[in-house]
Parts: C-alpha cells; structure tokens; sequence
C-alpha cells in the first residue's frame, strides 16, 4: 500500500465549498472515477455509463431532503473537471449496486471508560486496495450547520467523521439482498452530522426514504453510543448501557436476522465480531486512542481479522482488505486515521478545535 490521503479545509456557501474540494482533490478525483469505471464493469458486470442513467433515479429525493448537497456535488464537478453525473454516481455508488461487499469492525466505549472521561469509537474501512490513495479527510464549515471532521472517498461529500456537536458516526455495510430509491449513504452521513443531539441523529434515518440497509455507529459527546441497524423498510436502535459497544457485518437486532443476506457472503463478520467482544474484555480501563488501535490491529483469524490483508486466492476484485483504521475522541472533537493498515501504518491527526 502506498497511501496519499490528503487534508482539505472547506468553508462558505455549498458552492464555495464544492469548488474548492474539487479543485484540490482533482487528481484524486479522476483516480477514484476511473477505479468505480473498472470496478463496475469487473464486479458488477455493469458499464459506467449504466450506473450513470441508474444514478439519475435519485435526484429527486437529494434535492428535496439535501439541495445544498446537490448543490456541492455540482461544484465539485465543476472544480475537478468532470461531468456532475460522474459525482453524482460516485456519490450513489452504494446504491447502484445495493449488495455492498465492503465490510468494517466498530469498537465504542462511553465517558465512564475513556480516558480524562472522554467517548471513544473507531473502525476499520474494508475495500480494496486501489482506494488506499483516494482518501481524503475534510474539514467542513458551512453556515448554519455544525462543523464537521469527516474522512472520505475522493469525490463523495459525506463520511466516517464527527461535529461540533461531538456526534460522531462509523458504518458497518448490511444487506437484506434488495434495496429501494432513496436517499444516497454520502448525504446520510451529512444528515447526521447536521445534528445536535443523539435522538436527531436517529431522526435523520429513521424519517427518510432509505435507498438499502446498513448499520450507522452513532456516539455522542453527551454520553450515548448506540448502533442504528437499517433496511430499506425499518430500523432498530440497539443502545450501550455502559458496556462497550462492537459491531461487524451482520445484524445483531432480532428484527432482521432471519432477512440479513450479507452475513451468507462475509462469513468472517462472525469471528471479527467475536474477537472485538473478547478484546474489549481484556482492556485495561481508561481507554484511549491507542486502545482502540490496538484492539483495530487485531490479526486473529489471519487474514480475514479486524485488521485484514488481502487473500491471494480471492478473485481479483474480491480481495477486500483494511484500508484504513480511524479512531475519534467525541469530547475533543478530534480523529486520528492510519496511513493504510492500522498494523502499520502511520497516525495522522486532526481537530475542529485546539481546545474543549
């Protein structure tokens, strides 16, 4: 792995902030684009040109429920010299293909076991190698909206991240084997960010059309940490009581176990879920950012582990692998993501405030 992620700070009116990520995520923009192009067309049997026409489908409901972040697509489009159906695309890259094969590991712990009383999360983001060198992580400041600290794939406008507010938001992929039109995961992510307080951040989900199904990792610098398992027709929130809270590829409400189709194709989620849940026993309390790495890093059942590693004798284009590992304190408004793996990569940091 070669990683090149890139630091962007971003304020003013959605077009403003559009322009500027475009211009100067460019080359990782057109790299990333031309990945989706093959990625497509080799794992999904699927032209580029299709999932554009797919793509179009969800317009409607991103310029009812998010006009701002259509507006930002466009900009980004226009400042990195592409067509704003290629971001849109990207940016519904989920969608298009609604059986996700990307998995992730999620660990959490509330105040009670942070260090200096703090809330802690993290996770792994499992996919394929190429997307190593597209990773960017933006800093966001718009008016009228919480500041936001999110990690991205070139070219898409929403992630893995926190806000001012200190909600912080991770994903775990799930399927349920269909999906719907509904609203891209990208603009999810902005949704919850645009929050203040927990039962918002569900509101964000639970009120709009979902496109398929997945599980957002929600914490809050108030002291909740709860996983808000969807599908395109329901949801569930299972909430921490104190303890820890894990999460990997498979539903964990009663709701949709017998629906989940993704836990047949990722059989691995099983043994990182169960490797999170006996790390978390073995911590020695207060944690911090260095826990939570520590228990990412994990390479029980090699090479399909929390940390994983490509397997040479996956197909091609299924040799699905940990790209990065990141890690938030909620309370100072700050994460810390690797540099490729977090079993070796490097720790870059970054805050919305220098001081809580």
């Amino acid at each position: 792995m070669k990683p090149q992620h890139i630091y962007i700070e971003l304020s003013g009116t959605s077009r403003e902030i559009g322009l500027k990520y475009g211009r100067e995520a460019k080359e990782m923009i057109h790299r990333n684009l031309a990945f989706y192009r093959t990625f497509f067309k080799e794992y999904a049997r699927m032209e580029w040109i299709e999932a554009k026409q797919l793509a179009q489908s969800f317009i409607f409901l991103i310029q009812n429920s998010a006009p701002d972040l259509l507006d930002e697509m466009h900009a980004v489009a226009e400042g990195a010299g592409v067509s704003f159906e290629d971001i849109l695309t990207l940016n519904c890259r989920s969608e298009v293909i609604f059986a996700r094969p990307d998995g992730c590991s999620f660990v959490g712990f509330l105040s009670e076991h942070g260090k200096d009383g703090h809330v802690y999360m993290g996770q792994t983001w499992d996919w394929l190698i190429p997307a190593v060198e597209n990773v960017c992580v933006l800093k966001i400041q718009k008016e009228g909206k919480p500041d936001q600290l999110i990690a991205v794939e070139a070219g898409m406008i929403g992630g893995k991240g926190l806000n001012s507010h200190g909600i912080g938001v991770c994903l775990n992929a799930l399927s349920v084997g269909k999906g719907k039109i509904g609203m891209p995961l990208p603009v999810l992510y902005r949704m919850i960010l645009n929050t203040n307080k927990a039962s918002d951040a569900i509101e964000a989900v639970a009120q709009c059309d979902r496109a398929g199904a997945g599980n957002f990792d929600i914490g809050t610098a108030s002291d909740y940490l709860f996983a808000l398992e969807y599908t395109p027709d329901n949801f569930d929130v299972i909430m921490s009581e104190g303890e820890p809270l894990c999460h990997t590829n498979h539903y964990l409400s009663p709701l949709f176990a017998a629906q989940d189709t993704f836990k047949r194709d990722l059989t691995d989620t099983f043994m990182r879920y169960n490797t999170l849940r006996r790390e978390v026993k073995k911590v020695n309390y207060p944690v911090d950012e260095k826990t939570l790495f520590g228990i990412l890093s994990s390479h029980q059942n090699f090479p399909d582990s929390v940390c994983s590693h490509e397997d040479p004798r996956d197909p091609k284009y299924k040799r699905f692998c940990t790209i990065y590992g990141i890690v938030m304190d909620l309370t100072a408004r700050r994460i810390w993501i690797t540099d490729g793996r977090p079993c070796e990569g490097k720790i870059a940091t970054y805050a919305l405030t220098k001081e809580v």
